[in-house]
């Protein structure tokens, strides 16, 4: 089946939001921490995104975001080139940063500014890391796009190996984590004798990303994403990467151990030597089959369904991103839920082709419905053909119309540690009591007739209204 866009990525996230990939870069590298200048190289108008982006900005200079300023007279005479070096020169002198990125934006861009060139001879002549991306709103990107972008650019600037031995050493990219998963994970690598070197997120420091090298292994999730960042740490480092699935449930993380194990030869099932928990959680996901999903299987006469959200949140967190946010799906499936897909995007019969064709690579033939935005959802839901819809918070309000329970994509966590409290959420998304409560309050009806009321027109059309509170 052909790809979807005209670059060797996979898919990556093309059901999700796309974005200016000059904003983006700098959401990324606001939480980054470090003695790291970020220098645009635009007009003031287009540095003003930064404020735009309701992001905490992680500076342990003076300042970590410049800009060259550029007027409309210097764009104009191409003085452009000559501006951003002396900008380097004077970030460097004043600030003594351990890294300069330069950005582009659309106008540097338009005007062919050769930033990458600039950038390249200033770290030369000056002995400084410097590096650049062309980076601008001419044409979105998808996020798993731009994070490969973000993780390849830093990692021009890494130290060379320092390591003695390194073909037993890891990194963990692109993957957002909580201390208890991380320390899971970096566990369960010591029990097949692998040690985690960095890891790669928004949590990561500048210094992690300058640390990459010390590393044989690149661990992220897959298929096919990080592409220029995997070949970028071969061709300098000879590091290797391994796609792994997202450690959502069970099943999935035993994939997870087992495709690390293969790529580093370890003996036996990896999965035995990691432990971890993994029996209680078999142990766990018993329970929840024979208890709260066999009662709600015989309550509503068939199998529990579950009404799973893409494409309505932005993120450029590879956990949410990869496999078309879909890597949580593995947890619904193992627990014997019906699954089907609820899509944030345009209804033209185009992207409906394309969606078929993504979720066709993917081996994913869970039935899909296309909704164009938040405010329709609950149009596109009948009251009971779900007991519970997995996505993003701010949908609450249109599902409340349907008493139909919210799961918030944000609560699910990764590894066999995190079963049991994901089973918890998910049966407490189940037994909330204000859909109980309103599922058993029977909506007003009316008779038919010209002089009804505007609330009588809405419940013989159907709406969701309640009689009023006599008291």
């Amino acid at each position: 089946m052909p790809r979807f866009r005209p670059h060797k990525m996979y898919p990556g996230a093309l059901l999700a939001q796309e974005a200016c990939s000059y904003q983006a870069m700098t959401e990324l590298l606001m939480p980054l921490r470090g003695r790291l200048v970020v220098l645009i190289h635009s007009d003031r108008d287009c540095s003003n995104v930064l404020p735009k982006t309701h992001g905490r900005i992680h500076a342990d200079l003076q300042y970590k975001f410049l800009c060259t300023n550029l007027r409309e007279d210097e764009i104009v005479t191409g003085q452009g080139n000559l501006k951003l070096r002396r900008a380097i020169e004077i970030a460097h002198a004043q600030l003594k940063p351990d890294l300069i990125v330069v950005l582009s934006t659309c106008p540097t861009v338009m005007i062919g500014d050769n930033i990458k060139h600039v950038a390249r001879k200033a770290g030369k002549d000056l002995g400084i890391r410097v590096v650049a991306e062309v980076t601008h709103g001419l044409k979105p990107k998808s996020p798993a796009e731009i994070v490969d972008d973000c993780y390849r650019l830093l990692t021009q600037a890494a130290h060379p190996p320092q390591a003695p031995d390194r073909s037993r050493r890891v990194n963990l990219v692109g993957m957002g984590l909580e201390p208890d998963e991380q320390a899971e994970l970096a566990a369960g690598l010591a029990a097949l004798g692998l040690e985690l070197n960095v890891v790669l997120n928004a949590r990561a420091t500048l210094d992690d990303f300058l640390r990459v090298a010390d590393a044989g292994w690149n661990v992220h999730p897959g298929p096919h994403l990080l592409v220029g960042f995997d070949e970028a740490c071969r061709e300098r480092f000879g590091i290797e990467p391994i796609e792994v699935p997202l450690p959502f449930g069970v099943a999935a993380t035993d994939q997870f151990w087992r495709a690390v194990g293969a790529a580093t030869g370890i003996d036996g099932d990896p999965v035995e030597r990691v432990g971890g928990g993994r029996g209680a959680a078999c142990e766990q996901l018993a329970a929840f089959r024979a208890g709260p999903w066999a009662q709600l299987r015989e309550a509503r006469g068939r199998t529990p369904r579950c009404a799973y959200n893409v494409g309505s949140v932005r993120s450029f967190d590879l956990r949410r991103i990869a496999l078309e946010e879909l890597g949580e799906r593995a947890l619904f499936v193992e627990l014997g839920f019906d699954v089907a897909l609820f899509v944030q995007g345009p209804q033209h019969a185009e992207n409906v082709a394309r969606i078929q064709g993504v979720l066709g690579e993917l081996h994913v033939d869970d039935p899909f419905v296309v909704f164009p935005d938040p405010g329709g959802l609950a149009r596109c839901l009948r009251p009971g053909d779900f007991d519970v819809f997995f996505g993003a918070g701010f949908l609450r309000g249109e599902l409340t119309k349907l008493n139909l329970p919210l799961l918030d994509h944000k609560r699910l966590r990764m590894g066999y540690g995190s079963v049991a409290p994901n089973l918890q959420w998910l049966h407490e998304a189940l037994t909330t009591p204000f859909y109980a409560h309103f599922a058993a309050t029977a909506p007003v009806t009316a008779p038919r007739g010209p002089g009804r009321t505007t609330l009588q027109t809405r419940a013989h059309e159907g709406a969701d209204v309640r009689r009023p509170d006599p008291r």
